[in-house]
């Protein structure tokens, strides 16, 4: 035979079984025949902006960063093309995205992914609420309108629960040092109203500054957040006036306040600075318009201060402690230093600075006394604040409500609106705050076995509890590091 004619026959047999040899080569390494569809190892998914990477087949269920259940959550699958067919809770995936609505967050509460890739099928289980975060259980039903915000010391965790005590909404990122004193918690979860619009922040730790932090001092930042809990803005803090403090400086966690979304007062604490020869972690505030430092206060500039110290708190270092900042009315400062007892009116008007007046709360007759007090707010002639009750001599924490003269600071009257129900002591940390004839506490830090698990409590007109969040653990240590910075209630 012809040889160019027996290789023209035998051609297209060899061409064929090239192809089929191809087919299955794609067939053996995870390509679907004929289509050049990638078989999917693993997932990468999109809940609310965060990104899961998921080994394929999921061997145990996915936590989720974040979930609320007041806006349905944007799932997206980046690789969907990968797959034969995906559905989230019962949703078919048909462009890789959809809109899932969250009826329910909590412990075994899972959304179910199902999907087909190749000639597989499978199931991705994720956690509503995140494995990480301890059991809270609600006792009671709250009544005042509204929802209570909670943050913690040693966790960065933020949650937000409703009257029923069910949660609507957290945020949570541990660390390799989860359930441990080492790991800096997320301070100070605020809802803002301007211009008609809801924002959220917190204050968020900065890995990059860890090395600062020390007891009392979390260095960070102030994370805003949009109506739908999305983060817009990372606040660090700006240049002081004077120069001593750089641009991009960690914030300081204690409180924050809010005029607008390019407006704000932060506070940027524990700047160690030189106070009579001595290096101290200072305090300093910085009020922030439209990306400029408009004006700051420095305890540096206040050199009597060093003289309000007692021998209740070590002040050889951390020797004012800010934690609260509020504008009054008349847009002068209303500020808290706790390991000086003390609540201060700041002259912000006149640009100085200076002291208008000054409570001692260790010089009050005992029934106005506190000691290491939080959350200080003044309305009209009516101080309201948390009484860490440090000083006292049963250690006992109280819920003051004094009547004050708004000009001169003087305490007429008032007192502990519990009435000594309850033998409570917290450390640190804690909130006061009423609601008409009605009040709420958030706890703080206890290191107290039996009061440490105590998160949130409401009260009634007559001072009766009638709802509570706590945390359970039998373990005490776990406990106190479950403890909150501020649980609070916004309407």
């Amino acid at each position: 035979m012809n040889m160019k004619r027996f290789f023209l026959l035998i051609l297209p047999v060899a061409l064929c079984g090239l192809v089929a040899c191809s087919d299955d080569k794609d067939e053996e390494n995870g390509n679907k025949r004929g289509s050049g569809q990638t078989v999917a190892t693993e997932m990468c998914l999109y809940v609310n902006d965060e990104h899961y990477d998921i080994a394929l087949p999921a061997t145990k269920a996915v936590d989720l960063i974040t979930l609320n259940t007041e806006f349905d959550a944007d799932i997206r699958v980046e690789n969907a093309r990968e797959f034969t067919k995906i559905s989230v809770g019962g949703i078919e995936l048909t462009d890789g995205t959809c809109s899932l609505p969250v009826k329910k967050i909590g412990i075994g509460e899972k959304i179910e992914i199902i999907y087909e890739t190749g000639n597989q099928l499978g199931t991705v289980h994720l956690n509503t609420l995140h494995s990480g975060i301890p059991k809270i259980v609600a006792t009671g039903k709250a009544e005042i309108p509204g929802q209570f915000y909670l943050s913690f010391i040693w966790r960065p965790l933020i949650m937000k629960y409703n009257n029923d005590g069910e949660c609507v909404f957290y945020r949570y990122q541990p660390t390799d040092k989860a359930d441990t004193p080492d790991e800096l918690g997320c301070w100070d979860f605020k809802k803002h109203i301007f211009d008609g619009k809801t924002y959220y922040s917190y204050h968020a730790p900065d890995q990059a500054f860890a090395d600062r932090a020390f007891t009392g001092y979390d260095p960070g930042m102030r994370v805003l957040m949009d109506e739908h809990y999305t983060p817009i803005d990372t606040i660090h803090a700006l240049a002081s006036r004077d120069g001593f403090l750089p641009e991009g400086s960690p914030l300081d966690g204690h409180d924050f306040y809010f005029f607008s979304p390019t407006h704000w007062i932060a506070s940027a604490s524990y700047v160690e600075r030189e106070v009579n020869g001595t290096p101290l972690a200072v305090g300093y505030l910085q009020e922030v318009k439209d990306g400029k430092v408009v004006f700051d206060w420095w305890s540096t500039d206040h050199p009597e201060m060093l003289n309000w110290a007692c021998d209740v708190f070590d002040t050889s270092y951390d020797y004012v402690h800010f934690n609260a900042v509020q504008v009054l009315p008349d847009e002068n400062w209303l500020c808290s230093f706790r390991v000086l007892n003390t609540i201060v009116k700041i002259d912000r008007v006149s640009g100085t600075g200076d002291f208008l007046w000054r409570i001692d709360g260790d010089s009050l007759v005992d029934k106005h006394c506190f000691y290491g007090q939080h959350y200080a707010r003044l309305n009209d002639s009516t101080l309201t604040l948390f009484d860490n009750g440090n000083g006292h001599d049963t250690k006992h924490t109280r819920l003051m409500k004094l009547t004050i003269d708004p000009e001169t600071g003087k305490v007429k009257s008032g007192g502990d609106v519990l009435h000594n129900k309850g033998d409570y002591f917290t450390v640190a940390c804690g909130a006061f705050q009423t609601f008409g004839e009605r009040f709420v506490a958030g706890w703080g830090w206890s290191m107290t076995e039996g009061d440490n698990d105590r998160l949130v409590t409401e009260y009634d007109a007559s001072g009766q509890e009638i709802f509570q969040l706590s945390h359970i653990s039998r373990n005490v240590l776990l406990n106190e590091l479950n403890s909150s910075y501020r649980c609070v209630k916004y309407e």
